[in-house]
This record gives structure tokens, C-alpha cells and sequence, in this order.
């Protein structure tokens, strides 16, 4: 699994043409993971754009995932599996998420339960979940004996301490965290003009003649995250395809982002705004 990815969620540029359009600007300048979902509802186009390409398939790996929102129970499930399959125009995806617990305890087990006999019939390589806490991720262990190959959540430098000692667990436990709204999602305006970053990462970005988002998603690498960072500009993908090369900050550089001030604006899933 690539440790850069391309994430279609929660901005204007996430959808039709222009969505299209930027995943094909994504894989040609090297990008090779697709970060899409069912709520997304861009199946279609970026299915389009991985087919004109001109990258062969099996170089590409395409993350999914399952909306609890619309889909309620195992069959519910099979059914969607197959939809989101047909809308990419693919035979079997990466990774497979389910996108949220908030169904509860019961049918998120049979949604699991579905995305287990999904990679027993060759519909997913591997199974995961998106915003799960510890305990959520141990009842479908027990339920299953099956434990999720990776569990996407918000993470960042200020996320709660709760996430980050999930992020260690899932570590021990081979789960790859992979981090969302690294730069602070839709909500928060990371343009050059933004006077939001906090003064620790704008001077490592002119340390390392970088941007500040380069740090920060250098930040998520360098402690073992993988980031599926979205954008419709082909510049700012170039950069974020940059980050792992060029330049490694010290464990004092690190522990000076964590411990700066968290921007306005970012947004944690369980918690609102910062």
C-alpha cells in the first residue's frame, strides 16, 4: 500500500469534470493510491479517470468504502459491494472500509461480517474500518476472529490524545493508520495568504524550504501514517507527492509542531470544531 495517497472527499473540486480530471493529473505524475467511498459519490468519474490513464490496473490501488448510512445489514452490503465495483468499472478494489460505527455494535458486526466473506470471494484484497475507536475494532475481533488490515481516522499533529494512542495500538497490532484531514480539511483555509498555521511549522517550512503543508504531511510520515491528502490543483499534488524525499525533521522539530498551537477551523469527527 502506498504511504501517499490521493483522498476525493469534502471539497467542490471532489466531484464531476474536475474531480476526473485531478485523479488523472494524480497518476500522472506518479500517485498510485485513490482514496474514494460510496458518500463520496465520485465512483463513476475517477473510475473513468483510472481507465484513461493509461496506468495499467494492478499498479493502481483503489481504496472504498461501504456507507452505514445507506447500507444496514449483510445482504444490504453484498449488494453495495457490487455497486461500488460496477460504478469503478473494476473487478476487485484494494481495501475495503466501513465508513463509520454508527450503525452500533450489532449491525456494524454484519457489516464486517460481509466485508470478511467480500475478501474470501476475491471482491477486496484486504478490509479495514474508518473512525473507529479501540473498543469498536475489538468487538469485531471477537465477533470474527478477523482483525481490520487498516482503520482511516483524523490525525494530525493536534488530533486528541485518544487517536494518537489508537494510532500506537493499531501499530502494534499491524493495522495501518492512515490519516484524513491532515491539512485541515474544507474547513480551513491552508492558501499562503492564511495567517492560521502556527508559527512552529511556518519556520520549519522556510527551514526546509518547503510549504507548511509538506510539514505536516511529513509530520504524518514520520510517524508511520499513511495520508491520503485531496486536492484540485496540479501543483499542490506535485508537493504532496514530494514529501517523502528531500527532507527528515528531528525528534525536536516534531514534538514542536504537537505541542503548538492546533488552527482554527480544523475539525475532529467526534469532537466539532477545534
Amino acid at each position: 500500500m502506498p504511504a501517499i495517497g490521493y483522498g476525493t472527499c469534502c471539497r467542490k473540486s471532489a466531484k464531476g469534470e474536475e474531480v476526473y480530471q485531478s485523479t488523472k493529473t494524480f497518476l500522472k505524475l506518479g500517485g498510485r493510491l485513490i482514496d474514494t467511498a460510496m458518500a463520496y459519490r465520485n465512483h463513476v468519474e475517477i473510475g473513468k479517470a483510472i481507465k484513461d490513464s493509461g496506468v495499467k490496473r494492478s499498479d493502481i490501488w483503489i481504496t472504498s468504502k461501504v456507507a452505514p448510512g445507506k447500507v444496514h445489514t449483510y445482504s444490504d452490503c453484498l449488494i453495495a459491494i457490487d455497486e461500488i465495483l460496477q460504478e469503478l468499472d473494476t473487478s476487485y478494489l484494494d481495501l475495503l472500509l466501513i465508513h463509520t460505527p454508527k450503525l452500533g455494535r450489532e449491525p456494524t458486526i454484519q457489516l464486517w461480517k460481509c466485508l470478511v466473506e467480500s475478501k474470501r470471494r476475491g471482491r477486496t484484497k484486504a478490509i479495514g474500518v474508518s473512525n473507529f475507536n479501540r473498543g469498536e475494532i475489538e468487538d469485531l475481533v471477537r465477533e470474527t476472529g478477523e482483525m481490520p488490515e487498516a482503520n482511516e481516522i483524523q490525525m494530525h499533529p493536534w488530533s486528541s490524545p485518544s487517536w494518537k494512542e489508537l494510532a500506537k495500538w493499531q501499530k502494534e497490532n499491524a493495522i495501518v493508520t492512515i490519516a484524513y484531514t491532515s491539512l485541515g480539511g474544507s474547513r480551513f483555509d491552508s492558501t499562503e495568504s492564511n495567517s492560521g498555521w502556527p508559527q512552529e511549522v511556518s519556520v520549519l517550512a522556510k527551514k526546509y524550504d518547503v510549504t507548511e503543508a509538506q510539514i505536516l504531511l511529513k509530520w504524518a510520515l514520520q510517524n508511520d501514517l499513511a495520508v491520503i491528502p485531496g486536492s484540485g490543483s496540479k501543483t499542490h499534488i506535485k508537493e504532496n507527492l514530494l514529501i517523502d524525499a528531500g527532507f527528515h525533521m528531528a525528534m525536536d522539530e516534531i514534538l514542536s509542531i504537537e505541542n503548538s498551537k492546533v488552527p482554527s477551523g480544523w475539525w475532529d469527527p467526534r469532537r466539532g470544531h477545534q
